[in-house]
C-alpha cells in the first residue's frame, strides 16, 4: 500500500495566527514542530494499517514550503518540499498511489474557520470546479482523484473537517480544534491531537480497495473570483482564459492536473507545462 499524506500548518492543533505560521513570526519555530508531530502522527497510522511506502508533502505555503525539518520526520517516510512544484499540496501524486491523506487543513476563503482562505489569501476569493465550489481540500481532493486515488483523511478544525465530510464523503475525520473566530479556537493537547490523527489514518486505511473513486468530468470547467478586479484582468489576457465578471476569470482545461496548473498560473503567475497558456 502506497499512501501520499500532505500536510498543512493552519489546521494543526494549538496553531490560531499567522504570526505562528509565517517564518518572521515569534511561534514560528513552535508552529512547525507541531506540524511535524501531526504528520509523523499520520505516518505512523498508515506503517500501522500496512502501508508499505508513504510520502509526506510539506504542503504550508510559508517559508517556500520548507516548513518540515527533514530529520524531524519519520525515517520510514520521504518528503516533498520547496517550490515550484506542478501539482502544488499533491505534487507528484499518480495512480501508483492507494490513498491521500490530508493533515493540518483548514476552511476555503469566506468560511468561518481558523486561518480560513484558498491557496492564496491575498488573491483569492473563491475557486469553482465544474460547478462546484472547493477550497484546498476540494481542488486536492479532485486532484488526486482524477488519477483514481481516493482522498480517505481530513484533519483540522471543527469547521474544516465539516468541509471535508461536505467534499470528500468517504474520507476519515479527526477534529483536533474547535474554531472560536478566525484567530482562536480551543485545542486538543498536542499528543491527544496526535493520538487521534494516527487512529484516525490506521482507520482510514482500512477502507482502501473498498472505496470507489468518482474522477472529475472533463473537460474541467474553472471559474476563479479574485479579491479585486486588476487580477482577474490581468489573468484574463492569458490564452485560453476569458474575463467572466469584473473580479472573475473563466477556462476550460483537458484534465484535472492541468486545470490545477492552470489554475496557479493565474493565482501566483508561474505558467503550466501544457499549451493552454502563453507568456503574456
Amino acid at each position: 500500500m502506497r499512501v501520499y499524506v500532505s500536510v498543512d500548518m493552519e489546521g494543526c492543533a494549538g496553531i490560531v495566527h499567522r504570526e505562528q505560521t509565517d517564518p518572521k513570526g515569534y511561534d514560528y519555530e513552535i508552529a512547525r514542530r507541531l506540524m511535524a508531530d501531526e504528520a509523523n502522527a499520520a505516518v505512523a497510522g498508515a506503517f500501522d494499517a500496512g502501508a508499505e511506502f508513504v510520502v509526506v508533502s510539506d504542503s504550508h505555503g510559508g517559508n517556500g514550503k520548507r516548513n518540515l525539518i527533514p530529520g524531524d520526520l519519520d525515517p520510514r517516510a520521504q518528503l516533498i518540499n520547496g517550490v515550484p512544484r506542478r501539482l502544488g499540496q499533491v505534487d507528484g501524486i499518480d495512480d501508483g498511489y492507494d490513498a491521500l491523506l490530508l493533515v493540518g487543513y483548514h476552511t476555503r476563503h469566506g468560511r468561518s474557520g481558523v486561518l480560513s482562505h484558498t491557496t492564496n489569501g491575498q488573491a483569492v476569493a473563491n475557486l469553482w470546479v465544474n460547478g462546484r465550489v472547493v477550497g484546498e481540500i476540494g481542488l486536492n481532493a479532485l486532484v488526486a482523484a482524477s488519477f483514481g486515488v481516493p482522498t480517505l483523511l481530513v484533519t483540522g478544525d471543527d469547521m474544516t473537517v465539516a468541509e471535508g465530510a461536505h467534499d470528500c464523503p468517504d474520507a476519515e475525520l479527526v477534529t483536533v480544534k474547535w474554531a472560536l473566530g478566525r484567530y482562536a479556537a480551543r485545542s486538543l493537547h498536542p499528543q491527544v491531537a496526535c493520538d487521534a490523527i494516527r487512529a484516525g489514518a490506521r482507520a482510514a486505511l482500512a477502507r482502501v480497495g473498498r472505496v470507489r473513486v468518482a474522477e472529475p468530468e472533463t473537460p474541467v470547467r474553472v471559474r476563479l473570483q479574485f479579491k479585486e478586479s486588476g487580477s482577474a484582468e490581468a489573468a484574463s489576457r492569458q490564452l485560453g482564459c476569458r474575463l467572466d465578471d469584473d473580479d472573475t476569470i473563466a477556462f476550460e482545461a483537458p484534465s484535472m492536473a492541468e486545470a490545477y496548473q492552470a489554475y496557479s498560473a493565474a493565482v501566483e503567475g508561474w505558467l503550466p507545462a501544457w499549451g493552454g497558456w502563453t507568456k503574456g
